[in-house]
């Protein structure tokens, strides 16, 4: 065995030991001092320690390995990904300019959990593999929990003032979805796919038609009247009600240029629409949207123009100690009543001060409309006008009246006997749809089930699809046509698609404040 530690000496220390006869053979490698090249090598590198050779060695390996997986492509961000349990591919970037799919699966879904006493019961219902909107709607794009029900009480003294409120309200009910949440309540409530897609659909053709400045112009689309504002307010109100913030979601863009021209509308005295002829309507719906978006959002820059809304409709606008209508401080009338009622209960879920006053002067103006035989009348005690109706009923809900209260109860009654159908007739108008969706979803059981079924096909069904969507007037993919009532026609396109939407977003937007 050798022992040298030179690499010269070990191989002449083994040569000098071999047998006789056993010399290397002619052409062999050469020994270390030859006149060679690989000799002048050897004898470069014999003198090494074996340590430092074989060193060297593992260099040599590892820069080879690392030239080898330099050398390899990157893989890209749209090829498949393989893991050990799954492959996973990215998903297709959301295109507004798609053509709108004639839904796949149209039934009812079924819900997630288990809901002790639904509202509405369903039959097993077929379910596809995912419940998503276009744009994956389930996901955080919004903030807030499905069961964030209000219970703040109204405050004040006098008949309102002691009536706590028993939650729901507005889209103040900030949220409706977090995870998983929209998808449950739709199942919950009486929603489907159908529904879902359709309100994609109005919000998609609501993107495309906003104006330059954030509005949306009603005369463009088919308004005989030019209420800007109050479309305004509308379309604002439906990207809200499906969660979509100016700081949130693919629409956030929409939304933060529409909530910008309202607060640019805003006057000295917190009117939002202080120079049109319609000034209760479009500041009320207005002010709503400010108090919808400042809730959800708690963005502090809206908090001091909602605050101001609020102040300018019971300082200034209402007829002291009862409601409002379009001038301040003119005679009451139910409608107009309606929109500053949903108003100020907004502003209260969202933390606005809200002066009890205003809610005890509604409170006494609907006792003065309304007739022991479930009827609301618009100035006084007219029967068989179910609008009216509608949003008397919603107002008593808003502030602290039960499901079960026997005068909500004869209401319901009357409006069941004018369910949403196309083409309508008479008060059968969108008007009426968003009013009566409201009111009855908020009574639940058998009178929310009565009305859903036909309100769904009604407008799922008649939704405009296909035709270019390029912002044209040929565009109506999404929209509703306004058809049927006089007020729908002179308020438009814009005007019945945003309440065609929030029609249809009920099933997560207005939680029941009474269900059992």
């Amino acid at each position: 065995m050798a022992t040298s530690t030179d690499l010269r000496s070990a191989i002449e220390e083994v040569q000098s030991r071999l047998p006789a006869g056993q010399e290397p053979a002619e052409g062999a490698l050469p020994l270390p001092g030859e006149d060679t090249a690989l000799g002048g090598m050897a004898r470069r590198t014999g003198a090494l320690p074996w340590w430092v050779i074989s060193a060297a060695a593992h260099a040599v390996i590892f820069l080879l390995i690392a030239l080898l997986a330099t050398a390899v492509a990157p893989m890209r961000s749209d090829e498949v990904i393989i893991s050990t349990d799954v492959i996973k591919q990215k998903p297709p970037e959301y295109d507004p300019q798609k053509k709108r799919d004639i839904f796949k699966n149209t039934k009812d879904i079924q819900a997630e959990t288990t809901v002790e006493n639904p509202v509405v019961v369903h039959e097993k219902a077929e379910e596809s593999e995912v419940f998503e909107t276009d744009n994956n709607m389930d996901k955080r794009t919004a903030r807030g929990s499905e069961d964030a029900i209000s219970d703040i009480p109204l405050g004040g003294t006098g008949t309102v003032g002691s009536i706590g409120v028993g939650g729901g309200g507005m889209a103040g009910v900030f949220g409706y979805r977090d995870g998983g949440g929209r998808r449950k309540a739709v199942g919950r409530f009486g929603g489907s796919e159908a529904t879902e897609s359709a309100v994609e659909a109005a919000l998609r053709w609501l993107a495309r038609h906003q104006d330059k400045d954030g509005s949306w112009k009603a005369t463009s689309w088919e308004a005989g009247w030019p209420v800007d504002r109050g479309v305004t307010g509308l379309s604002v109100l439906a990207f809200l009600g499906a969660g979509y913030t100016h700081k949130n979601g693919q629409f956030a863009d929409n939304v933060k240029r529409g909530v910008d021209f309202i607060v640019k509308q805003q006057g000295k005295d917190g009117c939002l629409a202080p120079t049109v002829e319609r000034i209760g309507y479009e500041h009320a719906i207005c002010a709503l949207a400010l108090a919808e978006a400042y809730g959800m959002t708690r963005d502090e820059a809206l908090k001091e123009p909602a605050q101001k809304a609020v102040d300018y409709s019971i300082n200034v606008h209402q007829v002291p100690y009862s409601g409002w209508r379009y001038k301040a401080r003119h005679e009451s009338d139910t409608s107009v009543t309606g929109w500053f009622v949903m108003q100020l209960k907004s502003a209260k879920i969202a933390g606005l001060k809200v002066d009890g006053a205003g809610f005890q002067g509604a409170g006494k103006f609907l006792d003065e409309v309304s007739s022991s035989d479930g009827w609301f009348g618009y100035t006084g005690r007219q029967k068989g006008l179910q609008g009216m109706t509608a949003v008397g009923m919603v107002c008593r809900q808003f502030m602290g009246a039960p499901a079960d209260d026997p005068a909500l109860k004869k209401c319901a009654g009357n409006l069941q006997k004018t369910l949403p159908s196309w083409p309508g007739g008479g008060r059968t108008s969108y008007y009426y749809w968003y009013y009566g969706t409201l009111a009855m979803f908020q009574m639940g059981g058998e009178s929310w089930k009565a009305w859903n079924e036909p309100l769904k096909k009604t407008l799922v069904s008649n939704q405009c699809k296909g035709g270019p969507m390029d912002g044209s007037k040929d565009d109506k993919d999404g929209s509703w046509d306004p058809k049927f009532d006089q007020d729908d026609q002179r308020a438009g396109r814009v005007y019945s698609t945003a309440v065609g939407a929030l029609c249809l977003e009920v099933y997560y937007r207005y939680l029941p404040m009474y269900a059992k």
